[in-house]
């Protein structure tokens, strides 16, 4: 389906402004969107310490923590019993502040909100563990970008259609070499989203890789330093570490945290940068998403500053697709997949309003193709060509 111009004007205004989280929603389903954030429908909502709620609390122990931890001289510096008292420390402070009428809930609250407590100890311990053997430091948390925000909005000017994407880094590190700043962006994650370059390709999964080259063109004059895009990282943040507590070794428990709890993203492929993210990156990485053979080859998810560059305008051409999409009134029906059991209706608060049926009128599902990082670098390269 299409909106007149007017009736776009009338919604989202003259100037499109977008959260960058909008505008992978838009991607996802032009339906959707328009629901939720055209006619802004809304759903019933439950009584419950639901998946936001707990993104947000582990989002603020893990920026509170990490953040005083940086004062006192970094994760180096701090003790296992330290660690424990911030954490309980800033989680009282949650509970205070965001949920004060905990005694009042039920037991089954109580109990599940302990098990996330559990959780925030061992997140924390393992944000812990893998910074102490980093050069890269935390040097922004919650860096907004937009009118009000640290860094202006990414703006995208049609003749007639402007969209203005704003938005907020969970945490960005840092680390300096010959005056350069190599960043790198931090999302941390409660869900199992993972970095994947076919879901890139489609503009599912360039919130990170949006905010990253946004502080490479105006992150200078704000750190005072020429930037060196350095990557993206996925920290998972979730529950499922305790899953397989109950009846195994504590050597084994130990493996299978580690094992999940293992980032996922894109970096840059430059030996000595990889090494300052984590000193064994090159022999035995354990949280980058890297892999080392038996011959000492490295490889993983890691691009070079070229494929980078080239990364960066793939993104701003999607911007520029979405910008006259959201221009023209697009509000198909349109949902993404990977296959028919794997589509994005199935957890959509629209579906009742919605009926989508694959083939009927414009509905059709759009899938997302498997792509190998070589096929993905060769479109780069093709699309850069002008030939994509």
């Amino acid at each position: 389906g299409r909106l007149t111009l007017p009736t776009v004007r009338a919604l989202y205004g003259e100037r499109f402004n977008m959260s960058a989280s909008r505008l992978e929603k838009l991607r996802q389903c032009h339906f959707a969107y328009f629901m939720q954030y055209g006619l802004k429908a809304r759903q019933r909502e439950t009584a419950a310490f639901d998946a936001p709620q707990i993104g947000t609390f582990l989002h603020f122990i893990l920026e509170n923590v990490t953040a005083e931890v940086g004062k006192q001289g970094g994760f180096r510096n701090v003790s296992r019993e330290m660690l424990h008292q911030l954490t309980d420390r800033f989680m009282d402070e949650y509970v205070q502040s965001e949920l004060p009428n905990f005694q009042d809930r039920t037991a089954r609250f109580r109990y599940l909100f302990s098990r996330l407590r559990t959780t925030a100890y061992a997140v924390v311990e393992e944000t812990a563990r893998e910074l102490a053997e980093s050069d890269f430091v935390p040097v922004e948390f919650e860096l907004s970008f937009g009118d009000k925000g640290t860094l202006p909005a990414v703006t995208v000017s049609e003749p007639d259609g402007e969209l203005r994407v704003n938005g907020k880094v969970d945490r960005v590190d840092g680390w300096v070499k010959n005056g350069r700043l190599y960043l790198r962006v931090v999302d941390y994650k409660t869900g199992k989203k993972s970095f994947d370059l076919a879901e890139v390709r489609m503009g599912l999964d360039i919130q990170m890789l949006l905010y990253l080259f946004t502080l490479q063109k105006e992150g200078q004059g704000y750190f005072q330093k020429e930037i060196v895009p350095a990557g993206v990282l996925y920290l998972p943040a979730r529950d499922e570490i305790l899953a397989q507590e109950r009846n195994v070794t504590p050597e084994k428990l130990a493996q299978e945290r580690a094992k999940t709890l293992r980032r996922s993203g894109l970096l840059l492929n430059e030996p000595e940068v990889l090494q300052a993210m984590e000193h064994d990156a090159l022999t035995e990485p354990k949280y980058l998403p890297l892999r080392v053979d038996r011959e000492g080859n490295l490889s993983g998810s890691i691009a070079s500053a070229a494929q980078l560059g080239k990364l960066g305008n793939h993104v701003e051409r999607l911007l520029h697709t979405i910008t006259a999409e959201v221009r023209d009134g697009v509000i198909d029906a349109d949902p993404c997949c990977h296959d028919e059991n794997d589509s994005v209706c199935q957890y959509c608060d629209w579906a009742p309003a919605c009926h989508f049926e694959d083939g009927r009128g414009g509905d059709r599902l759009r899938y997302i193709q498997k792509t190998t990082a070589a096929e993905f670098w060769q479109q780069m390269d093709e699309e850069d060509d002008g030939r994509g």
